[in-house]
């Protein structure tokens, strides 16, 4: 590869020009000289007598690969230097599935977009515009950008934590970011399980495509049951795949039991659910509070957990404090103990909380 011989103290100086005029070799790095640098250059820049060198030398040296730092060096000069140009920055890899949000004023442009990636991430499969989440099941609306085998399917596989879980991000909800969330949770029922001379009952009615059973179901000496359920139907085939590869890490035998139907017709549908529940996770931010009333009755009348997640006001958690409480009395259950932690923001006003009841029942006293 051709390299334009520079004094050490001129390398940016000639960097620069030599990128302005789009004689730089993109992807290659400056060469140590001796006392000179080495400049690599395009197929494009210059013969070596021309007078733009201003008498410095071109020679053939062997060039090294810089790692590139940015999916976006690996675009067209032509679109680097636009200045006007403003780069998506945030995006989300769901397995080998990266999702992107492509500003509108860009879309002519997307395609390119998309192959600097796949060039970037080399264990991304396929490139998808999320236009944001759609509907009551919060399903993203994804459009296909680029993909590196022609595939056109977003289902894939997930790493979290050492386990395996099944993902479609088209077609059910799932967020890798809630996984220390998991984790809490997991650990708060192994504390709240030192109560128990037997592995415990759990009941998950909005679990999506089962994330939380990777950390409980297969806990063994935790749970010896579990229900899992979520009201779109989207969600029957990954959550089968899921409870089965959970079912095959458990040591001892487990049993679990899917459905996907409205979680408040559980215990009308499934009359043997009523009052088993040991630990009932309530993972509805935006309605899972209204909810409350009619899951109550899976609760066991001994002492149980109920763990949920909230969208609500940041000044108004002491007012969701006096709700949860009073939907809870109104079911007839004591309050042992309970906590309210914020998880995340959610807005400029709201934000996602988690909140933790440990309960007995008023009417097996």
């Amino acid at each position: 590869m051709r390299h334009l011989r520079v004094p050490s103290a001129k390398t940016a100086f000639w960097v620069e020009r030599c990128k302005e005029n789009r004689w730089y070799e993109i992807g290659s790095g400056v060469l140590p000289l001796g006392e000179e640098r080495g400049i690599p250059l395009n197929e494009s820049a210059p013969h070596g007598e021309d007078i733009v060198w201003e008498g410095l030398a071109i020679t053939d040296e062997v060039g090294t690969q810089k790692k590139t730092q940015h999916w976006t060096e690996h675009l067209p000069i032509s679109l680097l230097e636009n200045k006007t140009i403003q780069f998506p920055q945030a995006y989300e890899i769901q397995g080998d599935v990266l999702l992107i949000k492509i500003p509108e004023e860009l879309e002519n442009i997307e395609h390119e977009l998309a192959l600097a990636m796949l060039k970037q991430y080399p264990n991304v499969r396929i490139i998808c515009h999320d236009e944001g989440v759609d509907g009551e099941f919060r399903i993203r609306n994804l459009r296909i950008l680029g993909s590196r085998d022609d595939s056109t399917t977003t289902q894939t596989r997930i790493k979290e934590h050492g386990h395996f879980i099944h993902v479609d991000p088209a077609k059910a909800y799932f967020s890798g970011r809630l996984s220390e969330q998991r984790m809490k949770t997991h650990k708060s029922i192994l504390e709240f399980r030192d109560g128990f001379d037997r592995p415990l009952i759990v009941f998950d009615p909005y679990a999506g495509v089962g994330p939380s059973m990777a950390y409980l179901y297969t806990d063994s000496d935790l749970t010896e049951r579990v229900y899992v359920n979520d009201m779109n139907p989207e969600t029957r085939e990954l959550l089968e795949a899921n409870m089965r590869v959970f079912d095959n890490k458990r040591t001892k035998k487990g049993n679990f039991v899917i459905e996907t139907i409205d979680a408040r017709q559980l215990v009308s549908h499934r009359p043997e659910t009523r009052h088993i529940a040991d630990v009932l996770l309530v993972n509805l931010p935006h309605d899972g509070i209204d909810h409350l009333p009619e899951l109550l009755p899976l609760l066991s009348n001994k002492r149980a957990m109920l763990c949920g997640w909230s969208i609500i006001e940041k000044t108004q958690s002491e007012t969701f404090m006096n709700s949860l409480t009073s939907i809870l009395h109104e079911g007839q259950r004591d309050i042992e103990s309970n906590e309210l932690e914020f998880v995340k923001g959610f807005s400029a006003t709201k934000a996602m909380v988690r909140y933790e009841c440990v309960l007995s029942s008023k009417t097996n006293r």
